[in-house]
């Protein structure tokens, strides 16, 4: 007996430990989808890899009449459930005593006569205007189940939209980019923009997360989904945190002159064609940080979206203080008492966004860095304005004056650095007799 206490002393913890039990939940009572068998193996696949975690798989609703060894239900399910009330009850109970419950993709177009698991599940299916790759913005990236994904990524599926839908009830984790996808397409209902894809709740003691994505086999064996799930499952048997909380109320509000040039600022509330644009202020986003590559910028970071004259523009940067967005090149200026003017737009989520109309010039030029290579300096700037074809690059049209310790130099190239939109580079030759340390000055005529 002692051998057996002392054996039993020196396993560790988790080894005694007792696994997770899931019942995952695959009752079709409307559309069969056909990557159900796929999924319950890859969801066995995934508790056996990742450890603390046993998936239990059936399409036997007598599955739910007794749920005291479970830790966690999943849904995979689809029209409306022959749930008895008792049933109902014990699944309610179950979460709010501190349960986790997970839904796959058909898992909101289920069981529309019972109101509270529409509250308990976040909304309603209302259509599927698209089927097809899509980019999908990652919005919480603090969050264990999207963190491998941010700041954003493409995938095929079938792409849900939904009703009864409210972020006052959900924390929303992913949303689709709708710049990846026609926004006036057949069937879309919407008129926010605002495309949830995955969100997470409490629920009593309990926790519930949805994912809308799931419909072909392919998604299934996607790793990127793969490593969801499984951060998801771990997330609602409690195994590890994150906030299940809505994020709070926003109240977004712009620093005075808090517009301008990404590298200088100045003049402030001025923006030229082409241009990095540094947006200050408070309350930005809803509290993620994020940034993105300037090569393949989202148009929405962090759950927030820029526009420029109603047309919604990359975000590179964004934080609760400063977002960095990209100006169109082709912007083109309405007129605000006589000048040239664009009307910007800061749309964070459950918020009122900020309006505020800024100024446009031809060029608002700023330096970056500059970076120097015997007698040649290379300045990469931005704010230079338009540009056209030269020999497969891109030039401006207006060509910067440049000195170098108040000497005038010689530019023999100036335009947009090849692959990097919104980054210009000017090429010019220090003048003989200046020496270190430099000090460039960049002007546009």
């Amino acid at each position: 007996m002692q051998a057996w206490i002392l054996l039993l002393a020196l396993l560790p913890a988790a080894a005694l430990a007792q696994p997770k039990k899931v019942l995952y939940v695959t009752h079709s009572a409307g559309f069969v989808h056909d990557c159900l068998p796929l999924s319950q193996q890859v969801l066995r696949d995934i508790a056996a890899r990742a450890g603390g975690l046993d998936v239990t798989a059936t399409n036997d609703l007598s599955a739910l009449n007794d749920l005291r060894d479970y830790s966690a239900i999943a849904f995979f399910t689809s029209g409306e459930l022959e749930l008895s009330a008792t049933q109902k009850e014990g699944l309610l109970a179950f979460v709010r005593n501190g349960g986790g419950f997970l839904g796959f993709h058909s898992a909101t177009d289920t069981l529309y006569g019972w109101p509270e698991y529409g509250d308990l599940i976040g909304a309603r299916f209302d259509g599927h205007p698209w089927v097809q790759s899509v980019r999908i913005d990652v919005e919480d990236p603090a969050h264990p189940a999207t963190r491998h994904l941010a700041p954003s990524f493409t995938i095929t599926d079938e792409i849900y939209q939904f009703r009864e839908f409210s972020r006052d009830k959900v924390r929303v984790l992913m949303t689709l980019d709708t710049g990846s996808v026609d926004p006036h397409a057949a069937g879309v209902n919407r008129t926010d923009n605002d495309f949830a894809l995955a969100w997470v709740r409490p629920y009593g003691n309990g926790r519930m997360f949805y994912t809308a994505l799931g419909h072909f086999e392919d998604t299934w064996r996607d790793p990127r989904f793969q490593q969801m799930v499984e951060q998801s499952l771990l997330w609602i048997t409690q195994q590890i945190g994150g906030e299940p909380e809505p994020r709070p109320m926003a109240r977004p509000a712009l620093a005075t002159g808090g517009i301008g040039n990404a590298a200088t600022m100045q003049p402030p509330m001025t923006i030229a064609p082409g241009s990095f644009v540094s947006i200050f202020g408070t309350q930005l986003t809803s509290g993620a940080t994020m940034a993105a590559d300037i090569r393949t910028a989202s148009h929405r970071l962090a759950g927030t979206r820029v526009s420029m004259n109603g047309s919604t523009i990359p975000v590179i940067y964004a934080s609760p203080g400063q977002i960095n967005v990209l100006a169109p090149l082709d912007l083109q200026p309405r007129v605000c008492s006589g000048q040239p003017c664009v009307e910007i737009t800061v749309d964070v989520p459950r918020s009122d966004p900020i309006i505020v109309n800024a100024t446009v010039a031809p060029a608002t030029p700023g330096i970056f860095t500059t970076t120097i290579q015997g007698t040649t300096a290379v300045l990469w700037a931005t704010g230079l304005g338009t540009v056209r074809p030269a020999g497969g690059l891109q030039e401006t049209i207006a060509r910067p004056a440049v000195s170098v310790n108040g000497h005038e130099a010689t530019v023999f190239f100036s335009g947009l650095a090849p692959g990097w939109p919104g980054l210009y580079q000017v090429n010019v030759s220090i003048p003989q007799g200046v020496g270190e340390p430099y000090n460039f000055t960049l002007t546009v005529p």
